[in-house]
């Protein structure tokens, strides 16, 4: 059933806002020379504008101005073109029944979380994690534009309660990090790029290399925060990212309402480049306060239960036997 699914996704008759251009940088050899790779690229004016914005901003911060696409590619290398060529050909994407904003907004915050994460825990993976965080969730945007009709009901499902896996396999049989995988394996993707996709929901059951370990562990995180920023329940994010980044060592000293503040800040420069709009602006300190008010009141129910197991166990405890 996902390999069916997986056919139909990518029939251009399905989505029809990738350029045969996105499907062809994507079908070349990942190693292919610059010069074979700018050459696809510039047939397509909008994604090479695309390339050369994003070569030209402080995520990458070029010595002198990049003037042409070889350059850009030089710079960002071969894999970053052409996964970054497949997000910037997917952001333009729309559907009647579905928002797609949304969905960026929160790729492009955990790219970017990812990415600063990177600096204290795996510098040299940093230029890695930004499309990685970007590309994490790729599964669903592809699910969601290849079948709109039977998503949307995935996420009625959802709004009853269900997580976003069980809805999908609900109606579905499988979940969008699956068809993910199953695309980026076809596309060639790198094999960071594979486990984020594969792990990142949940990194306690990977067990690959110590850098792999650190990307997916910097992805999650990054998820969570973009969960607190763009999320419907900030207090799950703001909790499981700081329970999760306390036992990171090179994430002690890391404040949650700076982070995400600064997240926030990068996350809307970066996305007047790449054409993801963004909500208007909202007070992170409301944020904190809104969510920090529903983990007290969490805590507070936890604590209830577990006085009421307490009592309950003095109780048989105490109860004579008859």
């Amino acid at each position: 059933m996902t390999t069916f699914c997986l056919d139909t996704v990518l029939q251009a008759e399905i989505l029809p806002s990738l350029p045969a251009v996105a499907v062809k940088v994507l079908a070349l050899d990942p190693d292919l020379a610059a010069a074979e790779l700018a050459r696809v690229i510039a047939q397509d004016a909008p994604l090479s504008a695309r390339i050369l914005k994003a070569a030209n901003s402080p995520l990458y911060a070029p010595a002198s101005p990049v003037g042409n696409i070889k350059r850009a590619i030089i710079l960002l290398g071969n894999r970053q073109v052409r996964t970054l060529s497949l997000a910037f050909s997917l952001v333009p994407l729309q559907n009647a029944r579905l928002d797609f904003t949304r969905f960026w907004q929160h790729s492009l915050a955990t790219a970017v979380g990812t990415r600063r994460l990177l600096k204290l825990m795996s510098p040299r993976q940093v230029e890695e994690g930004f499309t990685a965080g970007l590309l994490a969730d790729i599964g669903a945007i592809l699910l969601a534009g290849a079948q709109a009709e039977r998503y949307a009901e995935v996420l009625t499902r959802r709004e009853a309660a269900a997580s976003l896996d069980e809805a999908e396999h609900a109606v579905f049989g499988f979940d969008h990090t699956a068809l993910g995988l199953a695309a980026a394996r076809r596309w060639r993707f790198p094999e960071g790029l594979l486990a984020v996709i594969e792990h990142h929901r949940d990194p306690r059951g990977f067990n690959g290399s110590g850098d792999l370990s650190l990307l997916v562990g910097a992805v999650h995180l990054a998820g969570l925060a973009a969960e607190f920023l763009h999320g419907d329940h900030p207090e799950h994010g703001k909790g499981g990212f700081e329970r999760a980044a306390g036992d990171v060592p090179a994430l002690k000293e890391i404040a949650f309402d700076s982070f995400v503040q600064e997240v926030d800040e990068e996350a809307r420069e970066i996305s007047t480049w790449m054409g993801i709009h963004q909500p208007p602006e909202r007070s992170i300190a409301e944020l904190l306060e809104e969510a920090n008010k529903k983990l007290v009141a969490i805590s507070s129910e936890y604590e209830e239960v577990i006085e009421w197991i307490y009592r309950t166990q003095v109780d048989l405890i105490r109860r004579p036997e008859k």
